[in-house]
Formats: C-alpha cells, sequence, structure tokens
C-alpha cells in the first residue's frame, strides 16, 4: 500500500499538521506503508496473545487478624522533622 502526494496532502490538512511541501516526507510515510503491508503478511494464527509479557499472580495478603490503627499523633511523632500545626516542616524548596 502506498500514498499518492495527493492523499498525503489531503490527510496533512485533515489530521496533522504535516508540512508536505517536501517529497522525502511523502517517501517516509509511504516506507511506513510498505513495512506495515510487510508485517500483515506474517503468519500470527499459532502466536497466543498476551496482556503482560512476565507471570503475574494477585497475592492477597490476610486481613483477618485485627490490625492496630495508628493516630496521626503516633505517626508524627515517628519523624525527626519539626512538627508545625500537626504537620510535617519542610525545608523552602521555592528558593
Amino acid at each position: 500500500m502506498s500514498l499518492t502526494q495527493e492523499q498525503i496532502e489531503k490527510l496533512s490538512k485533515n489530521l496533522s499538521k504535516i508540512n508536505v511541501d517536501s517529497k522525502k516526507i511523502g517517501e517516509n510515510i509511504n516506507e511506513i506503508l510498505e513495512y506495515i503491508d510487510l508485517l500483515n503478511e506474517i503468519d500470527t494464527t499459532w502466536v497466543i496473545s498476551t496482556v503482560s509479557v512476565i507471570e503475574t499472580e494477585n497475592i492477597l495478603r490476610d486481613d483477618s487478624e485485627t490490625k492496630k490503627i495508628i493516630s496521626r499523633k503516633e505517626l508524627l511523632e515517628c519523624s525527626k522533622q519539626k512538627i508545625i500545626a500537626d504537620q510535617i516542616a519542610i525545608s523552602n524548596i521555592m528558593k
């Protein structure tokens, strides 16, 4: 499949802002379309569809035991930073 210069100009006007003054762009687009045609010739009927290239499984944690709920105050006490108005103070990053 290849496109004529007229088809490329029509595509560029309707679908994108490609400047088609250069014949090089038309040649590049046609090379891409030729490559796509080549890929379409490959028989992939034996290829298994994949969602991911790595094997994963859901690992659910056991929530059956009662967990201690930590308060905001206890969390703030863990910080080595200065606490102001129940918030962790940080240095000025907008210098």
